[in-house]
Formats: structure tokens, C-alpha cells, sequence
């Protein structure tokens, strides 16, 4: 819902002319992929990830597949449009990721991926840098770092897509309040729907991250979470996340990966 608003109720932002082949990485619940595949009846969508979690009645061009994109990937055909969302904890290497897409594109095809940069920021007055919500950024930081995925990688999609060759390259950035304390009904809408998620995912990424990889105490986690979520809705706390919509395309005359 979040990503939608944002983009007004668009699925992509690159120009696409009746792309035949599409690829979704990722795709987690697969909801993209089933909205793509009923706004586009003449494509053929495959959405990848490495859970079985997506829907059993979905469209007749629509299907799904087990596969982890960091292995290789051998599909039968290139695509004309591929497509990713919220990969910033999936990756060791996105940078690979992103090469492995422009290899499986067809000539004048799309690679876009939708992300949001790690920290977050705030508008004044700035939170303490030695503060709940400071600790909690960086020790999500560090572990992520420690694990081989860090979370602050969205930052260079643009730079690894040129150095890969893609040409064409776009990329917008987006806002997303925690709260309702931004102007316009569209912002104050985003911001209710943040806080919301933010609510759950602060515990979810807390207990799984900080006990498993910084050793925290689940009671000490838990105390923190409830500091953490506090603050972030605390009156005077302007917190925001900066998204990312980047898309590039594949030259015409790009070579095959095997010639």
C-alpha cells in the first residue's frame, strides 16, 4: 500500500511499452506481480523469492518460482522488465544482483527497484545522537553489516547500474513521515500508514537482529523496543524515510552475456 500511494497508484515508473517477459524478484507475497499481471493481460510475469508464501488463484500469466537471486539464474528467455522492491536486507552483494538483471534483459529493457535509505532522517530539531533512537539506527546498522546484508546499500543502485552499463538512468526520491505530521492529506496518509508499520517492524527487526547477532537479552530488546516506538511517536520527533524509485535501461546494442 505504502509503495503505491507513493507512486500514486502506479506499479512502475519506467516507460514500458508492452513488455513481454517480466521479472519480479523477491516478490515476496507476490502482490505486485498479481496487480502487474492484470494491468499488463498480454505479459508473462514470473515472481522468484525463497519462500512459498504468494497466492494459489492468481492470474493465468502469472506464476511463481523458489529461487534465490543470488544464485545462478537460468531462465529460458530474457525479459523486457524486471522489476524489485524493498531488497535492502535480501543481498550480500546487490551489486551482483544488479549485473545478473542487466545479463538477463533483452536489449532495451528495464531493470527499477524500489527501496528506502537506512538510517532514517529527521527534520529539526534533530534527535540526540546519544539518545534511544540514535542507539537503535546504529545497532540495526552494525547488525546488518554483521551479517553480511548491510541496509544502507540502496544508496548506490543508480552508480552500480551505470557501472553495469545500463544507460537511461532515473531515479526519484520519495518521503514517508512517521505520522501525521506533514502537510497535504496524501503525506498525513503516508505517515499514518508508516507509523503503523514501523510499530511492528522496529520489534520484528529488533528480536530477530539484536539478540542473534549483538547477544542483547530478549527482555533488554523488549525494553528498548518500547523506548524506541515511543519516541518515534513522541510530539516534536519529525521522522521520515527517504524512498527510492530508480529504473535504467539496457542499450539496443548490447551484447548477449555469451557473445
Amino acid at each position: 500500500m505504502l509503495w503505491l500511494m507513493t507512486a500514486d497508484g502506479a506499479l512502475h515508473l519506467a516507460p514500458l511499452e508492452n513488455p513481454k517477459h517480466v521479472l519480479d524478484i523477491g516478490t515476496g507475497t507476490g502482490s505486485w506481480a498479481v496487480e502487474f499481471a492484470s494491468q499488463y493481460p498480454q505479459s508473462h510475469i514470473i515472481g522468484t523469492d525463497l519462500s512459498p508464501i504468494q497466492p494459489t488463484y492468481i492470474p493465468v500469466n502469472c506464476a511463481f518460482e523458489i529461487h534465490d537471486a543470488e544464485d545462478s539464474w537460468d531462465f529460458s528467455h530474457q525479459f523486457s522488465y524486471i522489476h524489485g522492491r524493498a531488497l535492502i536486507s535480501c543481498f550480500q552483494d546487490p551489486s551482483t544482483i544488479i549485473q545478473k538483471a542487466y545479463d538477463a534483459l533483452e536489449p532495451g529493457g528495464y531493470l527499477e527497484l524500489h527501496d528506502g535509505l537506512f538510517p532514517f532522517s529527521f527534520m529539526d530539531p534533530q534527535p540526540d545522537p546519544d539518545g534511544v533512537l540514535m542507539r537503535w539506527f546504529n545497532s540495526a546498522l552494525t547488525a546488518s553489516i554483521r551479517v553480511g546484508r548491510p541496509w544502507n546499500n540502496a544508496q548506490h543502485y543508480s552508480r552500480w547500474m551505470s557501472e553495469c552499463g545500463f544507460e537511461d538512468i532515473v531515479e526519484k526520491r520519495f518521503f514517508w513521515p512517521h505520522g501525521t505530521w506533514a502537510k497535504g492529506e496524501k503525506m498525513k496518509r503516508l505517515g499514518a500508514l508508516f507509523k503503523e508499520d514501523m510499530a511492528v517492524a522496529v520489534e520484528a527487526i529488533s528480536m530477530k537482529l539484536f539478540t542473534k547477532v549483538l547477544g542483547m537479552r530478549e527482555e533488554e530488546v523488549r525494553e528498548m523496543v518500547e523506548s524506541v516506538v515511543g519516541e518515534m511517536g513522541r510530539k516534536g520527533v519529525f521522522m521520515y524515510e527517504t524512498v527510492l524509485f530508480v529504473y535504467g535501461r539496457k542499450p539496443l546494442n548490447a551484447e548477449s552475456p555469451s557473445s
